[in-house]
């Protein structure tokens, strides 16, 4: 009787060897699945809030682009301010995927960077400018 148990413990053992062979196998392919980069958030195009407008360009450029100062650091002024500059992908841990502009007037007074955080939802895109009060809402795309 003894000699039949020993034999099915060791079945047991040799199984369980097998099951854990299978699961270091198979798991770094399912954690490569489940793990990888997100999508670059949909930034390219033309967004308007308020008066303000910012056009995000392929290849890191930006076009027209026509903000408030405040939204650049400058005095708060209803006249908005022609800026250029260029952009790229970013993330902000708290604010989510979206795009970092490096804008500079054209009168060469202000340079700032800014976030632009991208959101989707039923009512559709906008990019919503974080750390800086727009009063405008979110960047709607046009």
């Amino acid at each position: 009787m003894i000699g039949a148990l020993g034999m099915g413990w060791e079945r047991a053992r040799h199984g369980a060897r097998v099951l854990v062979a299978s699961l270091i196998g198979t798991l770094p392919l399912a954690a490569s699945c489940a793990v990888g980069k997100a999508p670059d958030p949909a930034v390219i195009g033309t967004w308007k809030a308020g008066v303000s407008s910012i056009q995000f360009l392929e290849g890191g450029k930006l076009g027209e682009v026509l903000l408030l100062p405040a939204m650049c650091r400058g005095k708060s002024s209803p006249t908005v301010v022609k800026f250029t500059g260029t952009w790229k992908y970013g993330k902000q841990e708290d604010a989510g995927s979206g795009a970092v502009a490096q804008l500079t007037s054209v009168d060469g007074y202000m340079t700032c960077d800014r976030y632009f955080q991208y959101v989707k939802d039923e009512e559709g895109d906008a990019l919503i400018l974080t750390g800086v009060d727009t009063r405008q809402g979110p960047f709607l795309r046009q």
